[in-house]
């Protein structure tokens, strides 16, 4: 490029001075540039078609002769420009260079920098961004949710926590800070924060405790394994009734004989029998089968799984011990332990949403039912005291001590009113109405928290909000 715009400059200076010029011979870059794009001009239509060749040809002349420094003699603007060049900022380098990128027609305008601080992303990662790169527009094209990515954008810039816009659904924006690939723990805090519930799944490492395991422990695997899990369930359900149904006076004495000799032949007994005997089976196989015997055992259903059969074999063995029904059915032990078998009952939390729902509900409310039951026993002492002391010498009054008002207190502020105990004198009236008004507005502040606990734990556990990539 040099030796051509040299050898112009020389044949032009040849023609107009006479002398020639010897390669050993510096000339002015300058010089050389002018008469570069003098050149352009001459020679009719056809020189005038190659100008814009010519003036790229001149520009790049101009450029060497002022990066060797060519210029310096006579003129001493480009050595200033060349400790411009040397100083100048780096911003690649530095990350300071700015990045468009088109989110579905909506743009977003950063610093690499910004980006490059989360380099795990995919926004982070020049590579895995590289992909959605358009030349043609120096953008990047990404066509995903909008709404989505405004909150992704938000946090990307600033930090902090991640936060879901109302307007878009959680399994949409959990599908969507899954695509731009965010950091583990603040997906985790996210789902954590929207009520998704942690699944680890832990199974055996050998094969036939595994398909044992699969069967017992997840329905939705296969035919069998849903059988299993319908069995359980009418098991339970059987189990409870008939714990209900015994205790008419009908059926109390139909577990003996006459001579009070235990009747085991007893619908009762034998039904019992099948039910308790298929939850020990159960018990057993999973206990043999699952992966961690210690987090067996930390498992609250399996606890009353365990739990649940306790109280049959109890009063097996006494019956057997003693063969007289009569006394292990009004044994007062026994009856409590026959009250344990209602535990049962949670049993079927395993196997309905429903009962999952709001088990996680209650769960997630700890903080909320604290408050209510703080603010309740503040309301349940202040009327108490006051209703004894204004109900003091009134005539026919059946409060007779504070104690003794907490019951009327407890029953006022719930809007129950049994009518056992009630003010006589005016003083008492006007307190108990302040009482049921200020129990009303202390039963509505666990309303929300739980309401919004709710339907959160709801619609992921029914399938509305859970993430299924």
């Amino acid at each position: 490029m040099w030796s051509s715009g040299a050898s112009i400059s020389t044949q032009s200076k040849s023609k107009k001075s006479g002398k020639k010029s010897t390669d050993g011979e510096d000339e002015n870059p300058l010089a050389v540039a002018e008469q570069a794009k003098l050149l352009t001009y001459k020679g009719g239509d056809n020189a005038r078609s190659n100008h814009v060749k010519q003036r790229r040809l001149a520009n790049d002349v101009l450029e060497e002769g002022i990066s060797s420094g060519g210029l310096a003699e006579g003129f001493d603007e480009p050595s200033t420009s060349v400790n411009r060049r040397q100083t100048q900022h780096d911003c690649k380098r530095c990350g300071c260079e700015r990045v468009r990128i088109n989110v579905s027609g909506q743009y977003f305008e950063t610093r690499v920098g910004l980006l490059n601080r989360h380099p795990d992303t995919l926004l982070g990662n020049p590579k895995k961004r590289a992909q959605f790169y358009d030349r043609t527009r120096d953008e990047f094209f990404i066509d995903r949710h909008r709404p989505a990515f405004e909150a992704i954008f938000s946090y990307i810039q600033y930090g902090g926590k991640l936060r879901r816009p109302h307007n878009v659904p959680d399994d949409v924006f959990l599908e969507e800070i899954h695509f731009y690939e965010l950091e583990k723990e603040v997906v985790e805090e996210y789902r954590r924060s929207e009520g998704f519930i942690p699944e680890e799944v832990l199974l055996p490492t050998n094969p036939c405790f595994k398909k044992v395991w699969m069967l017992f422990e997840y329905p939705e695997t296969s035919a069998f394994a849903f059988f299993i899990a319908l069995l359980s369930v009418i098991t339970t359900v059987t189990s409870i009734v008939l714990f209900c149904v015994e205790t008419l006076p009908i059926f109390s004495m139909t577990h003996c004989e006459g001579n009070e000799a235990p009747n085991f032949l007893d619908p009762f007994f034998v039904i019992e029998t099948i039910c308790t005997a298929w939850f020990t089976i159960e018990l057993f196989v999973r206990f043999i089968v699952c992966p961690s015997k210690l987090a067996f055992w930390k498992d609250f259903k399996n606890l009353v799984d365990a739990t649940a059969i306790i109280p049959y074999y109890v009063t097996f063995f006494n019956v057997i011990s003693t063969m007289s029904c009569a006394s292990a059915k009004s044994s007062a032990s026994l009856a409590f332990l026959r009250v344990i078998r209602l535990v049962r009952v949670f049993k079927l939390t395993k196997h309905s949403t429903g009962l999952q729902v709001l088990v996680l509900t209650f769960k997630a409310s700890i903080e909320g039912l604290g408050l209510f039951l703080v603010a309740l026993i503040v309301c349940l002492l202040v009327f108490s005291s006051a209703i004894y002391y204004a109900e003091l010498g009134v005539t026919g009054s059946k409060i007779s001590s504070i104690p003794d008002a907490f019951w009327w207190a407890i029953i006022t502020m719930t809007t129950v009113g049994y009518g056992d105990e009630v003010p006589a004198g005016p003083w008492g009236k006007l307190i108990g109405s302040v009482c049921a008004i200020v129990g009303v507005l202390t039963l509505a502040i666990p309303v929300p928290i739980i309401t919004g606990n709710f339907n959160r734990f709801y619609s992921h556990k029914t399938g509305r909000g859970k993430h299924t990539g």
